[in-house]
């Protein structure tokens, strides 16, 4: 539903993901390899997103650890399709956990 500025309502998901394995607690993949799996999963749904590249840093069985950390935001598909990516990407790249985040926006294309 559009409002008088022309913006819709709708939902954004962010999925930040950590690129280390999580047996190995090496970055196995790097982030190209990333960009080509994300690619690959979306062009197939025709998902529109964007991709930031960020620093993480969190506590695992064997202490404290930072890793290169992917923050992919998604706005206009339903949570279940969200859950299937995040799922996914959490199996190619053999990571222990993913965070999910949704927000409500109101959003305009221009």
């Amino acid at each position: 539903m559009a409002d008088k500025a022309g913006f819709e309502q709708g939902i954004k998901y962010e999925i930040f993901i950590g690129i280390k394995d999580k047996d190995s607690y090496e970055e196995i993949l790097n982030i190209d390899d990333f960009k080509q799996i994300l690619v690959e999963i979306c062009t197939e749904k025709k998902i529109s997103f964007s991709l930031l590249t960020q620093l993480g840093g969190y506590t695992h069985n064997k202490g404290y650890t930072t890793e290169t950390s992917m923050r992919i935001i998604i706005i206009g598909v339903s949570e279940d399709e969200i859950k299937r990516i995040g799922t996914r990407l959490k199996e190619i790249i053999n990571t222990d956990t993913i965070l999910i985040t949704r927000t409500d926006v109101e959003y305009c294309f221009m």
